[in-house]
């Protein structure tokens, strides 16, 4: 199970790469206010509750001066995770978890064997889409790099 902050890097993140919408976020910030002593919550928590009519950035500027940057590989290996359920799930397609991979790998400084993977399975996706290799065969590439986070995807 994730801690509070730990958990904010997750909602900053995944709301930062476009994988979760505002209302969610929001929707989840008035969850956790309600689970947790007043004296717990960080205040910039509260502004993200009233944040429905606000800009992304400044609810991710919000989060993020709570998190002060930590917690991103906890939040990066969480954010794969749920990318593999959610296409397991068939709540989203391969190209639109091509593009959130992409966008965390640009986004966060992820160790670099990881950015050339994703950078390596985006190619073959791209030469896929072109026709120039098997679909098959790289969603099962995808769905095998973010396998390794399945157990992640789990703790939020």
């Amino acid at each position: 199970m994730l801690n509070l902050l730990e958990r904010v890097a997750v909602y900053q993140l995944g709301l930062g790469i476009g994988y979760f919408k505002l209302p969610n976020v929001v929707d989840w910030v008035d969850l956790t206010i309600l689970q947790f002593d007043s004296s717990e919550i960080p205040y910039q928590l509260y502004e993200v509750s009233l944040s429905s009519n606000k800009k992304i950035a400044d609810v991710i500027s919000l989060l993020s001066e709570i998190t002060r940057g930590n917690h991103i590989e906890t939040a990066s290996n969480v954010v794969f995770g749920l990318l593999y359920k959610s296409f397991e799930k068939k709540e989203i397609e391969i190209n639109q978890v091509v593009t959130l991979m992409n966008r965390l790998a640009l986004q966060q400084n992820i160790e670099d064997d990881i950015f050339s993977k994703i950078s390596g399975l985006d190619t073959d996706y791209e030469m896929a889409v072109d026709g120039y290799g098997d679909m098959q065969s790289v969603i099962k590439k995808i769905q095998e790099f973010l396998g390794r986070y399945e157990m992640y995807g789990e703790l939020i």
